[in-house]
């Protein structure tokens, strides 16, 4: 529960290791952020960084194979421009 101010600044939909017998109040806040954020909120609000999901390396390689059918490993970018942001509260 000491956590949760923390993961609401962070852009992340999920938080791991949450666990039911020991953190089932942390996980019923936990769930009610996540319907704001889903439902109440206006879509694509401050509170989601498309563009942080967008970036990550995984998502960028399936988008890549997805339009050209093969992605060129050799010449494929990994470094992820988020990967600093954690440390320095600048996600959103």
């Amino acid at each position: 529960m000491e956590d949760l101010h923390r993961f609401s600044r962070l852009p992340h939909l999920f938080a791991n290791k949450m666990m039911p017998e020991h953190d089932i109040g942390a996980i019923v806040c936990w769930y009610e952020h996540l319907f704001n954020r889903s439902h109440l909120e206006p879509p694509n609000s401050k509170n989601l960084n498309q563009d942080y999901y967008l970036s990550m390396p995984h998502i960028r390689f399936h988008q890549e194979k997805k339009i050209n059918g093969f992605v060129n490993i050799s010449n494929f970018n990994c470094d992820f421009k988020y990967k600093d942001c954690m440390k320095e509260d600048k996600c959103l």
